[in-house]
């Protein structure tokens, strides 16, 4: 890895940048279109070098890759660098679709200083891809704060009637917890003598001490993704959000807790040797206890939060089952968990903007009125439900086989959330879909309209893609997580 001059800014910097410069952009410009389009334009270009960067990814490199090295802390030894590898490819990819989608989405329904909202949204996607891309565990802790900041805002400002109770509840306890995080880096560093991720790898540690750090990250990545009991804010924020704003929450910032655990799991075997089943189960429980609650509700958006906090559950049960199955399931299961979401809460957004209601009761026979709009929203439910073809069916076979491998009585519990899973799912869809005769609602939903269209085609043209070849994001993660010590076949 070469450090650059200061003049000099590598592919990697250059995906932190252009979100940031998009959002400088869309508030100098004071012209509302052309603003929007500074906006978009800087997104799809993310969204396109991201892409080319991830299919130019070396396969025999198991480590970091079009790494940028600029000098930083030269008392610490610490230099600020982004690369690229082939798990947080994974990630940068979601981030950069994820703002596209949440863009387009935003220019119709958002009313009220656009360009200030799409510049945080643009900001929000240029530190998130920084804490993708940080090749250090202190950088990786200050993106992960910074996110913190626009994010409250765009709850707070264009959120609903509580959205400033609900968006301080989101601040406390992600803040709160993410000083396990700052903990647990500093520790790393007195033992490792270095911030980097290479070195965290391959420095023994005490069993007592893995044990320690092991629990430090558990509790800050555990509220961002979230895990039952750290939830509390979950069903507040994501209803006061606009519903793009959820969108990110749910699709890309959960992400960030998934990856940290992908991230840093592997530096402590002997503590996910000793605990990871512990935290399995404790997943498994968030897992059906979610999908239970989901089950229960009458309001579209409750339910779609519901249903994204139990499929977290077993996202990240995955990741704690300390199995090369389980660490691929879990990459893999969270970008299918980002697009399938994203698309779900498009249609909670289609039907609201139609008709100013959630009421799952106030719809019904909608596919005469609406027939575009059904046959996607079926696709998707389908493709979350694990139908053998589509991207969801492959990642619950891989984290399923990393669970029974842990133990049959953990996975016949994921077995029965899958079950309670597919009967919610199927009963919304009938219920606000094909329910005779339809409720006062449905009169006011009209069929999709081009940007909406577009949006869909191309998420459910990603759902099949990866039901078809998983191995365009997981091929090389095998090999990945066997480089760095992480995982048992």
């Amino acid at each position: 890895m070469r450090i650059l001059a200061e003049n000099v800014v590598g592919i990697s910097t250059i995906l932190v940048l252009l979100p940031l410069l998009g959002a400088g952009l869309t508030v100098v410009i004071r012209h509302r279109g052309v603003g929007i389009f500074a906006g978009l334009l800087s997104s799809l270009a993310t969204l396109i070098i991201t892409l080319l960067s991830f299919l130019s990814l070396d396969p025999s490199v198991k480590s970091f890759q079009l790494v940028d090295l600029y000098p930083w802390i030269s008392s610490w030894g610490v230099n600020l660098g982004f690369g690229i590898d082939h798990l947080n490819g994974v990630f940068l990819l979601l981030t950069a679709l994820i703002s596209v989608v949440v863009i387009l989405l935003s220019i119709k329904t958002v009313k009220e200083k656009i360009s200030s909202y799409l510049s945080m949204i643009l900001l929000l996607e240029g530190i998130v891809m920084g804490y993708f891309l940080s090749t250090n565990l202190l950088e990786f802790f200050l993106f992960y704060e910074a996110m913190l900041i626009p994010a409250f805002l765009l709850i707070h400002r264009w959120g609903g009637e509580r959205a400033g109770y609900a968006s301080m509840k989101f601040l406390l306890y992600t803040f709160g917890f993410s000083s396990f995080l700052f903990v647990g880096v500093i520790a790393v560093y007195f033992v490792s003598k270095s911030f980097d991720f290479s070195v965290l790898y391959s420095v023994r540690m005490p069993p007592d001490l893995q044990i320690l750090l092991f629990l430090s990250f558990l509790l800050a990545f555990a509220v961002k993704i979230p895990i039952f009991p750290l939830h509390g804010w979950l069903r507040d924020t994501y209803y006061e959000a606009p519903i793009p704003v959820t969108i990110y929450l749910s699709a890309v910032l959960g992400k960030m807790g998934i990856y940290g655990l992908l991230r840093v799991l592997p530096a402590f075997p002997v503590a996910l040797a000793n605990l990871g089943h512990w935290v399995v189960l404790l997943c498994l429980f968030s897992f059906v206890y979610a999908a239970c609650l989901a089950l229960s509700e009458r309001d579209i958006k409750t339910m779609l939060s519901y249903m994204s906090l139990s499929h977290v559950g077993i996202i990240a049960a995955g990741a704690f089952t300390n199995t090369l199955y389980g660490f691929e399931g879990a990459a893999l299961q969270s970008f299918n968990h980002g697009i399938l979401s994203a698309a779900l809460f498009s249609v909670a957004l289609i039907l609201y903007t139609r008709t100013g209601s959630f009421a799952i009761d106030g719809y019904g026979a909608l596919a005469k009125r609406a027939p575009w709009l059904v046959f996607f929203t079926c696709a998707f439910i389908m493709a979350i439900g694990g139908f053998p073809g589509l991207n969801y069916f492959n990642g619950e076979l891989l984290l399923l086989g990393g669970i029974f491998s842990v133990s049959k009585i953990l996975g016949a519990l994921a077995i029965l959330g899958i079950g309670i899973g597919v009967t919610y799912k199927a009963w919304f869809f009938y219920r606000v879909f094909l329910r005779k005769p339809g409720a006062e609602l449905s009169r006011f939903v009209s069929d999709l309209r081009k940007v909406e269209l577009a949006v869909f085609w191309v998420l459910l043209v990603v759902t099949i893609y990866l039901g078809l070849n998983p191995g365009f994001i997981i091929g090389e993660l095998q090999n990945f997580f066997a480089s760095i010590g992480g995982g048992r076949s």
